[in-house]
């Protein structure tokens, strides 16, 4: 009860002739949503870390590993100072989460890969949350957050260059001039009849797409096979046709184009059962997963303009939603969903409920 008062007294208005901006003003729903978000985000990906780094072999890629572990750490610490008294601190992940002794289940080079695309959805939601943060200091940890990731994003991508494991998009041929669409059908076109040529937008989408989900592939077949619950292991099952329908999708495109790479990550999983994480956290890092490639595929439809490659991110971002949706029911029947903060219920307040 006294802690309840706590926050409730922590968040209250503070009298205009005591105010000390910032520090004195409640976190806007916003701000409240962003670093909730991103404190459950950062102790899930700080518990998958804290095995890579344990079980990570070659040097320099433990080392961009602890980089961002060490970078992760701050960062929650940051944000638990932000909540402070003013809001209760989630839950989130902790140690009870991860067994770094647990036995090696990916290799270097896919504990890499998957770092580099963590870190562009951090880039993509850090992005997201600091333009309407109106708390000064809440726009220093944006800021600050935004800065480390992009150095950490360079760092990752050079190394991955270096180990010759970095997977380049296509190249197309240059244009010698500049041209203007003419046949808005023909430019259109492509869910009946002749298509016109891939442009370099929908080029660069349909590709991140591809290159993500063979990547989500691999980590998900670590998941089945160490994952102990019966109904968490299904759902993970139903999640690989769920990413293999999303590979057959893209690789599709591409191929028409004569422009699909070879990808493969499979290989880079262990024969290991032994888990090195929670249910709990796996299928957490899967709706993760799920988030971020809804949101991808949000910034794809905003950039395509061939209906048969806006119709597959559709068919995509369709798909998704229903295994989310299954997802979601699945952790509240595990009772492992914590609930975002909720608006005040008035009817319930004035006594109406």
């Amino acid at each position: 009860m006294e802690t309840s008062q706590q926050f409730q007294q922590g968040n209250a208005p503070v009298p205009s002739e005591e105010k000390n901006f910032p520090f004195d003003e409640r976190l806007s729903s916003w701000e409240m949503s962003q670093l909730w978000l991103i404190y459950q985000a950062n102790s899930s990906i700080q518990c998958i870390l804290q095995y890579f780094v344990a079980t990570a072999q070659d040097p320099e890629i433990k080392a961009v590993l602890n980089d961002a572990l060490n970078g992760i750490t701050l960062q929650l610490s940051t944000v638990t100072n932000l909540f402070n008294t003013v809001f209760p601190i989630p839950h989130g992940f902790s140690d009870e989460d991860v067994r770094p002794n647990a036995k090696r289940l990916y290799s270097d080079s896919l504990m890499l890969t998957w770092l580099r695309k963590i870190i562009k959805f951090g880039l993509v939601k850090l992005s997201h949350a600091l333009p309407l943060a109106s708390r000064p200091d809440v726009r220093d940890y944006l800021n600050n957050a935004l800065v480390f990731t992009q150095s950490l994003f360079n760092k990752t991508q050079d190394l991955l260059v270096k180990k010759g494991i970095a997977i380049k998009p296509p190249y197309i041929p240059v244009p010698d001039k500049v041209n203007y669409v003419t046949d808005k059908y023909k430019y259109y076109g492509g869910l009946f009849g002749k298509k016109r040529p891939i442009n370099v937008l929908e080029l660069t989408h349909v590709f991140e797409r591809l290159e993500t989900k063979i990547a989500e592939k691999a980590m998900l077949l670590g998941f089945v096979q160490v994952v102990k619950d019966k109904e968490v292991k299904a759902y993970f099952s139903k999640g690989n046709d769920v990413v293999d329908k999303g590979i057959d999708r893209w690789s599709s495109i591409l191929k028409d184009e004569d422009l699909s790479p070879s990808m493969h990550w499979t290989s880079e999983v262990t024969d290991s059962i032994e888990s090195p994480f929670s249910d709990r956290l796996m299928l957490f890092h899967v709706m993760f997963s799920i988030t971020y490639s809804i949101t991808a595929n949000g910034f794809a439809l905003g950039n395509c303009n061939r209906t048969d490659i806006i119709s597959s991110f559709s068919k995509a971002t369709l798909d998704l939603g229903v295994y989310d949706k299954e997802g979601l029911d699945l952790m509240i029947d595990k009772g492992w969903l914590e609930e975002i903060p909720l608006a005040a219920d008035r009817e319930e307040i004035i006594g109406l409920q």
